[in-house]
């Protein structure tokens, strides 16, 4: 209130009831749900977060999710999409596959009209009805995708040359005209949006002490992938320390009924509007995404949630079943799942309890009442003379009644659970009941929970295979291995690699400890720092390892066919190493055979990147902080409202509108409004960060022309040395920095930038500022070593050059080509506190041959560097020759070893259980002797007390 100038501040009871008053006209709810098992819990719904966006308008033009007066202008498009789009690279959710060409045309916008035309604004198109084009002839809109941002429609041609009547030339069944949801709109826009929802278990202590919760975030694919990476558009939906993510999911799912449209306000058109919510993608860690999707996870003997791969351990040793653990196997289908749902269901009432032990307590009780209790059983089953088979008929007769009436019990489970038309067959109890029988998910509209449940790069990727191949590789080093690796991972450059430095003693002394971040620096740094450190096939892997993941961190993908076909043979190279070092690893390690599935993972949602859940992982500090400060008899509640408290205020200063009471809409003064735009720490706390302009260099150390290059220049001239230059990619590149320059159209060189200077007295501009660049040339040919280009300095012409800093196209990683150049590593003494200690510690000295290695681990810029490059540099090539002979060698392998390994395992198990046995017994032995004993003092006791008595 300070910061607004407000006057007469109220006392903190009247702000209370302010808020209050204010959370109930802007609407957001915190609304109580019982689930099936009876869990509480409460929820703040997509729809009413999703409905507040669309008056984000003064303070965030960009945020018009729902501000339709804004879609059709190229300004704000490029920010907000609700149709596919179907040219171009792939860089978003709406330029994948999933919604390019798999959902059905009627779960995609309906309408289109012209919002630029005010005039015209009011003229809906709806898809599947009879349209004029301009130029008289009559088509029927299929779709609405949009080309370069601009609105385009599919169409199906109308012939009606020949009879005044119009007919279908191609198209069949018949539309419904006009459009059905014509009459439900009322004049009004209408749109669907398809949303992410995330879910995990969370602590909600912020020390070590665990504290479980489930919680559920939701974020709007409208927005790009930019902004989606901004904790402000993370949307809270709910919390529990008992209920499930598959019990909440259920009440999300309200929300995303088909037919059930929300309403929104459109303060620029300043109409109301409908929309309709769709789940796209469930992405999470891979036990959540074995929940979300109803499988046992590595419990089972097919242990991937995506296909039916696998079996018993016999089964995997064959040929065939060792060899599709390497590629997808069959799909699972929701269909499927949900029969086998039903079956386990069938024969839990039948009481079979090796069949489904869970559900054996279910029928217990009637198969006592009605074949074991005399006096409860039936009466044939008393008589004597029922003997032999006529008495096994009996008995099944019975079981099969007690089946039935069981399963008709479960199925007719009250219906509070889930919203049902009344004469739906679910409601009459004739079937088992999505959110009250089983997860909700697979009878979802627009997910499939198989399909949908994508490999995710930090829970599959980093720790998973990086993982595992950090292990592998420092499992068997000694201190002084431990210490050299060190050292030389502390000497790496990390100029463009968007990491912090290293911190490499950390990373060996805690090897076994590491989290994302460290993986994702060893992966794109250790590969040049292991040489006499491993063996030549772990040296293999960590090359395939790192190759790979610098294509699954791409952020943009213009050549999909060629991208899958090198990502394809990039999965096979690092999974046939995998099995050359260890056959077995496949078995075990489901994760690996996850990867298999990116690369219809990709095709279907586009780059990873837009799927992964750092950004959940970040959000959950802002769950803690609600948590911790939460009432511990209700926190689901308590912090459900908190957040929508949050989200009520970022509406309110971000210049949202809301009704009130008369129904006029309102929004807060404009002192409210720029408080969010004039305060960088309330930005910072809410999570939103705007694009600022940068500056393309910074002057400092005025230096002449003559001091910098010996070329002529007028007499007089005073240059100034700058910090910085922008490049085309947006890097910032600072002398020392290795870029790629392009002047005209000539091809582009490598160069290394050794100075920045623009004139003194002027303003910077493209015209007075010049970059000096070392020149480098890129080898056709690469190391043999690390399978990566060379650069070397240019010794032919003009060792130098100067270039306009427009003329700069991106940056990239070098290394010293340590091998090669044969840098020494030496014992330095260490300083502390600025002073040198008598303690030493190993430093890489690099040599002044001038040899490098372009880095193509690096993330930063992956994509640009493979367009740049000739494609016989960057061009993946299969490791193995022969795939699936090598893989029947490892099954064979696996046949010679596998039964060995069982029979040990199985020994052991026999002797820890008669072990376990044997001191049960032990145990049970001295408590028997412990009771008797008490039992013979009790005894000696009384006996005393009794003579005690007679005397």
């Amino acid at each position: 209130m300070r910061e607004c100038h407000t006057p007469n501040i109220p006392s903190f009871s009247a702000l209370r009831k302010k808020q209050e008053m204010l959370a109930r006209d802007i609407g957001i709810k915190s609304e109580h749900h019982t689930s099936s098992l009876g869990n509480h819990f409460y929820m703040n719904h997509p729809a009413k977060l999703l409905a507040l966006i669309c008056s984000l308008r003064d303070a965030f033009p960009w945020l018009n999710i729902i501000c339709l007066q804004d879609w059709a202008n190229p300004l704000v498009q490029s920010f907000i999409h609700v149709y596919p789009e179907v040219a171009g690279p792939v860089s978003e959710f709406w330029q994948a596959g999933k919604w390019v060409s798999e959902i059905d045309l009627d779960d995609l916008s309906p309408m289109w009209a012209d919002w630029e035309n005010k005039r015209n604004s009011h003229r809906h198109f709806y898809i599947k009805e009879l349209a004029q084009l301009s130029d008289g002839t009559y088509v029927v809109p299929l779709r609405w995708v949009t080309i370069d941002n601009v609105v385009h429609v599919d169409v199906q041609d109308v012939d009606c040359r020949d009879t005044p009547q119009i007919k279908f030339t191609e198209y069949s069944p018949q539309y419904s005209m006009p459009h059905p949801l014509r009459e439900k709109a009322q004049g009004c826009p209408i749109f669907r949006l398809r949303i992410m929802p995330w879910s995990d278990d969370v602590s909600g202590n912020v020390s070590k002490q665990y504290n479980a919760h489930t919680n559920m975030y939701v974020t709007n694919f409208n927005l790009p992938h930019q902004k989606l990476q901004q904790e402000y558009f993370i949307r809270f939906a709910s919390t529990s320390p008992n209920a499930s993510s598959s019990e909440q999911f259920v009440a999300l799912s309200e929300d995303c009924v088909p037919g059930v449209w929300h309403d929104a306000y459109d303060c620029e058109l300043e109409q109301g509007i409908l929309f309709e919510i769709i789940p796209h993608v469930l992405p999470a860690d891979n036990p959540q995404q074995s929940e979300t999707s109803s499988h046992i996870g590595m419990a089972g003997s097919l242990g991937c949630r995506r296909d039916l791969t696998g079996g018993a351990k016999v089964h995997c040793e064959t040929n065939e079943g060792y060899h599709s653990l390497y590629q997808p196997g069959i799909p699972r289908e929701p269909e499927t799942t949900i029969q086998i749902i039903r079956w386990q269901f069938w024969m839990a009432c039948l009481g079979n309890k090796s069949d489904v032990d869970e559900a054996y307590t279910l029928t217990g009780a009637a198969h006592q009442e009605h074949l074991s209790n005399r006096d409860t059983r039936d009466p044939q089953l008393n008589n004597s003379s029922c003997k032999g088979p006529e008495r096994v008929a009996l008995k099944t007769q019975i079981k099969h009644r007690i089946q039935q009436d069981l399963w008709d019990w479960v199925v007719q489970q009250p219906n509070e659970f889930i919203p049902l038309p009344e004469n739906d067959p679910l409601k009459l109890g004739l079937d088992l009941k999505p959110g009250v029988h089983y997860n909700v998910l697979l009878d979802t509209q627009g997910v499939d929970p198989h399909r949908d449940t994508p490999g995710e790069t930090l829970h599959t990727y980093l720790l998973g295979n990086d993982k595992y191949v950090w292990n592998d590789t420092t499992k068997g080093w000694d201190n002084k291995k431990a210490d050299l690796f060190a050292s030389r991972l502390q000497s790496s450059s990390i100029d463009s690699l968007s990491i912090p430095p290293p911190c490499s003693r950390y990373v060996v002394q805690y090897k076994n400890s590491l989290v994302g971040k460290h993986f994702k620096m060893l992966q794109q740094l250790g590969i040049f720092h292991l040489h006499g450190l491993c063996t030549p096939l772990v040296f293999d892997l960590w090359k395939a390892t790192g190759v790979l993941g610098a294509h699954l961190w791409f952020p943009e993908i213009k050549d999909m066919d060629s991208y899958l076909a090198d990502l394809e043979v990039l999965i096979g190279n690092l999974l046939d190493i995998w099995g050359l070092i260890d056959p077995n690893r496949l078995l075990v390690k489901e994760k690996l055979h996850v990867m298999t599935h990116l690369v219809d993972d990709v095709r279907r949602f586009g780059p990873t990147i837009l799927y992964a859940t750092e950004i959940f992982e970040c959000w959950n500090a802002i769950f803690r902080l609600c948590s911790i400060l939460s009432n511990p008899l209700s926190p689901s509640h308590n912090i459900a409202v908190t957040l929508a408290d949050m989200e009520r205020f970022k509406h309110m200063v971000s210049g949202g509108w809301w009704k009130i009471a008369d129904r006029r809409y309102i929004r807060a003064g404009s002192s409210v409004r720029s408080f969010l735009t004039s305060s960088p720490e309330l930005q910072r706390r809410l999570g939103w960060a705007e694009k600022s302009s940068i500056s393309s260099a910074i002057k400092r150390q005025p230096a002449t022309w003559s001091s910098t290059l010996p070329e002529p220049q007028p007499i007089g001239s005073i240059w100034v040395h700058c910090k910085y230059v922008v490049a085309q990619s947006g890097d910032f590149c600072k002398p020392g920095f290795w870029v790629f320059i392009r002047q005209g159209a000539s091809e582009p060189f490598a160069g290394r930038i050794a100075k920045i200077l623009a004139k003194d007295g002027s303003t910077m501009t493209q015209h007075n500022t010049v970059v000096i660049v070392e020149l480098f040339i890129v080898l056709d040919i690469k190391d043999t070593r690390l399978n990566m280009p060379i650069l070397v300095p240019c010794t032919t012409g003009a060792t130098s050059l100067a270039v306009k800093p427009k003329e700069i196209m991106l940056s990239f990683n070098v290394q010293h080509d340590r091998v090669s150049c044969k840098c020494r590593t030496e014992t330095v003494p260490v300083r502390q506190e600025r002073v040198v200690t008598n303690r030493t510690e190993l430093q890489t000295a690099h040599s002044p041959e001038q040899r490098f290695i372009l880095n193509m681990h690096a993330l930063h810029n992956a994509h640009f560097l493979r367009e740049v490059l000739p494609r016989v540099l960057t061009a993946p090539i299969s490791y193995l020759q022969d795939r699936v002979a090598s893989h029947h060698r490892f099954a064979a392998q696996l046949r010679e070893t596998g039964p060995a390994k069982r029979a040990e395992t199985q020994a052991k198990t026999k002797a820890t259980r008669a072990k376990n046995k044997k001191g049960k017994d032990v145990l049970a032995s001295a408590q028997a002797e412990r009771q008797k004993a008490e039992q013979d003092d009790t005894v000696q006791d009384v006996n005393s007390d009794m003579e005690v008595d007679e005397d």
